[in-house]
């Protein structure tokens, strides 16, 4: 468990309560933490109970007096692929009415309020605000209280990080244990109602942030408990798909199926000569691929095929073990997907979340989404959400994400716009990346040319993904677009914010849900990989950022950010509002169309878009940002007067003469 108690003689009311942290994936470097507390012997007696308790019971998913408090399950029995939801006498919040109007603001939730400290250390622990790579205390009770400062900002939605059970530390929380009880860490079920509850007030909706590709990192691969495990598919020259290996056989837990690491997947090291991969494949170039051998591990829950070393293979990349330290679901199985269906469901009815951001959706075989997400769905109605919303990670080529996005296109389909795999719908959308890398490589690079890439990806990209919503019975590009995510660097770090406004801009008129990384409204700009911790700053004060300044006062990290005057916070609002007045509440297929210039302008960026003919917005954006550009461009606007919507004040008028030329 991790922890020792140590206390003085029996009578005294004083003790200590010392944490040492254990080892997980090698990390065993934080100090250790001393509290001094007061109790008589008889409560010192309940706490020890307690930890007993807590220690054997917090793994179950399945429904507990001991885990009550933070399952989203309410089955006793032992059967996760009957695992259930309950909110009693709760009236669900409608979907919206498109996703299309609304502004996501993205967080950590261990990155941005600690509403309540006396969860901060609960189960597992990894609490330092010292240092960038541990858990800061962030919590359900900590985002509640600031959902006004999201609204302020003009922000509809919230995605929040993954919210299932971790280990030691991952305050990130993408290595999950399982997929039914929430992070003590975070808070309890209740609390998460509340945060619901409180946002669904507000007119906000809650996406959560899940995982089901992988789990956490409870085996190795038979012969490689150190070292990296070399790919193998099948059987072939003798060496064939790895054992799994438990890592802690004295910590592992009764299930169905004997003792296992995880309480409701089971790994079976039973081989199958004669099994095939049933699951439905694609390669970055979305092209289909077809399982030709034999030989597996069909009777386990997990891939046993070793590391994902190559992200161009679309074996690897579907059933290896990503990054060496996540164990691999084997989710083309139908034994494992009613599993996660079910405990999705359960969440999505226990906490009445609006939608869901799906983690690496392109390590996952196409057959598991052409299976979960109409199940999802359906059960979301069953409730009254109407069109709950699925997007995807999609940090792949648009030729990947274009089999997953509605009802898919492979690669030879594209020329054919009423051709798709089959007539099931999977995710409406998701976080898409050329965009992005047309702005990172013009401002960070100083290449400005980019700018023609915006038109050409956007029409190229709709040959080749499905758009068409069977609910609202029309076409809604709905594609996250974004400066900043808690997986990049910030670009403001590389460039300034002069060039990270023009970049929240054009993502905030362009086609697409603008998505805000927490931060950027303050101007955090700690240079470094989010992924090392480094652009995973909170909005709350910390001691984590003070000895990496970035400006002349500091980081800004350090203090505060809860801003609602500071000048980035207000030009954001700006631009929610503006995107609210000129676009509405889109419902429209129009609303998707853009006008650029033809020819292109070299090294500048213009649009026209709006969602009817009175309510227009011309976007005019300079690439180059070393240079000043004088460009004269054809809007709709003849003989009317126009103005620079960004400024507050002095603004630039124009009165546009009869031809419409600016």
């Amino acid at each position: 468990f991790g922890s020792s108690l140590q206390f003085c003689p029996k009578g005294n009311a004083e003790y200590l309560f010392k944490t040492k942290r254990v080892q997980h994936l090698g990390s065993n470097r934080s100090p250790a933490i001393i509290f001094r507390a007061k109790m008589n012997s008889h409560e010192r007696c309940l706490f020890v109970a307690g930890c007993v308790l807590l220690a054997q019971l917090a793994f179950s998913a399945r429904y507990t007096d001991e885990n009550k408090e933070w399952n989203v399950n309410f089955e006793t029995r032992y059967e996760p692929d009957q695992y259930y939801g309950r909110w009693e006498n709760h009236t669900y919040f409608p979907s919206p009415e498109d996703w299309r109007a609304l502004s996501i603001y993205q967080l950590i939730t261990d990155r941005f309020a600690d509403g309540d400290p006396r969860n901060n250390e609960l189960r597992y622990g990894g609490f330092d605000v010292r240092d960038m790579t541990y858990r800061h205390g962030g919590d359900f009770v900590g985002l509640t209280e600031k959902l006004p400062y999201i609204k302020g900002l003009g922000c509809q939605a919230i995605w929040i990080s993954p919210i299932f059970q971790n280990g030691f530390n991952f305050y990130h929380q993408y290595a999950q244990l399982d997929f039914t009880t929430i992070d003590q860490r975070l808070g309890t079920l209740e609390e998460l109602r509340e945060l619901t509850t409180k946002a669904h007030e507000l007119g906000m909706y809650v996406i959560v942030d899940v995982v089901m590709n992988h789990m956490a990192n409870a085996f190795y691969f038979d012969g490689h408990e150190n070292s990296a495990a070399p790919w193998r598919f099948h059987e072939n020259g003798g060496d064939r798909e790895y054992e799994l290996m438990p890592r802690k056989e004295g910590e592992l837990l009764d299930t169905p199926l004997g003792k296992q690491p995880y309480a409701d997947f089971w790994y079976d090291n039973s081989w199958d000569s004669n099994a095939q991969y049933n699951g439905t494949l694609y390669g970055r170039e979305g092209q289909w691929v077809k399982d030709t051998g034999f030989g597996t591990y069909e009777n386990s829950d997990f891939h046993h095929n070793g590391d994902l070393i190559n992200y161009f293979d679309p074996w690897q990349i579907n059933y290896g073990k990503i990054y060496g330290v996540m164990d691999d679901l084997r989710l083309e199985h139908e034994r494992v997907q009613k599993k996660y269906i079910a405990m999705t469901k359960a969440l999505l009815e226990s906490t009445d979340v609006d939608g869901f951001r799906v983690d690496t959706p392109m390590q996952v075989p196409l057959n598991f989404y052409k299976v979960w997400a109409p199940a999802v769905k359906a059960h979301a109605k069953s409730l009254g959400k109407e069109r709950f919303g699925i997007f995807g990670e999609f940090f792949v080529t648009t030729e990947r994400y274009g089999t997953m996005t509605g009802r898919g296109k492979d690669n030879t389909m594209y020329e054919s716009p009423n051709q798709f795999i089959d007539d099931i719908y999977t995710l409406k959308g998701g976080i898409v990346y050329p965009y992005y890398w047309y702005i990172f490589t013009s401002m960070v690079y100083k290449d400005p040319q980019y700018a023609y890439g915006f038109e050409l990806a956007y029409r190229e990209e709709n040959k080749r993904i499905d758009t068409w919503d069977p609910d609202s019975e029309r076409k809604e590009y709905a594609m996250w677009n974004f400066c900043n995510n808690h997986d990049n660097w910030r670009m403001q770090s590389m460039t300034g914010k002069n060039q990270m406004r023009m970049c929240l801009a054009v993502i905030t008129f362009w086609p697409g849900i603008p998505l805000h990384y927490a931060g950027d409204e303050q101007d955090f700009d700690t240079p470094g990989t989010a992924l090392d911790g480094w652009s995973r700053e909170e909005l709350s004060p910390s001691l984590a950022w003070r000895s990496i300044p970035t400006q002349p006062g500091g980081n800004p990290a350090d203090r505060d950010n809860f801003d609602m005057s500071s000048g980035s916070y207000r030009y954001v609002a700006r631009l929610n509002t503006l995107r609210r007045l000129y676009f509405g509440e889109f419902g429209r297929e129009e609303c998707d169309d853009v006008i650029t210039p033809d020819p292109q302008i070299p090294d500048v960026l213009v649009f026209e878009r709006g969602c009817n003919a009175t309510s227009r917005v011309v976007v005019m954006a300079n690439f180059d940002t070393e240079n000043s550009k004088s460009v004269k461009v054809n809007t709709p606007f003849a003989g009317e007067t126009i103005v620079d919507a960004l400024k507050v004040q002095n603004g630039l008028t124009y009165n546009v003469p009869a031809g419409g030329e600016v």
